[in-house]
């Protein structure tokens, strides 16, 4: 009955539960089995119970497909457009910051790397010096680092609104 969205859901899925765990049922809840079975589900003949359960089993086949459409499409939708453009700014954003600490990094590996490594290591700071730009590399790392929180908020705003019970 559940499945067919006949009487009340709650209190069938309370009395699916109780029977689940092999508990006895209340009085008032044997009674009202009693009242809504002849009612809701027939004649309780075999032809009649077969039909009954090859609907149940025809609407349950439909809802899983239904969803299972659903969760590819938000799947597909969600994946691709959001965690993608994130992905690839976060790796913009430590290629940057690599740069930008270029004077606290080489300290540690000059030990182990020879010094003609380094143009290898950060094209883009040769690439900025070309252009007297080298100041230009660490305000877009500050730029990228102080929008992270922004994207932060936007997307747990999203989250939440997303989780919101509509009344």
């Amino acid at each position: 009955m559940i499945v067919l969205g006949k009487g009340d859901r709650g209190r069938l899925e309370y009395i699916l539960q109780l029977l689940t765990k092999d508990k006895t049922l209340p009085l008032s809840d044997q009674k009202y089995l009693e009242s809504i079975i002849p009612l809701y589900l027939g004649a309780q003949d075999p032809q009649s119970l077969q039909r009954h359960a090859e609907h149940a089993i025809d609407t349950l086949h439909g809802e899983i497909q239904t969803l299972g459409e659903r969760i590819a499409r938000l799947e597909r939708a969600g994946f691709e457009r959001y965690i993608g453009k994130k992905a690839i700014f976060f790796f913009v954003t430590v290629f940057v910051g690599w740069h930008v600490f270029q004077n606290n990094i080489m300290p540690f590996l000059n030990p182990y790397l020879p010094s003609s490594i380094e143009q290898y290591m950060f094209p883009l700071n040769i690439l900025a010096n070309n252009f007297d730009a080298s100041s230009l590399v660490g305000m877009v790392f500050i730029f990228m680092a102080l929008a992270w929180p922004f994207i932060g908020a936007v997307h747990l705003t999203k989250f939440i609104k997303s989780r919101k019970v509509s009344s």
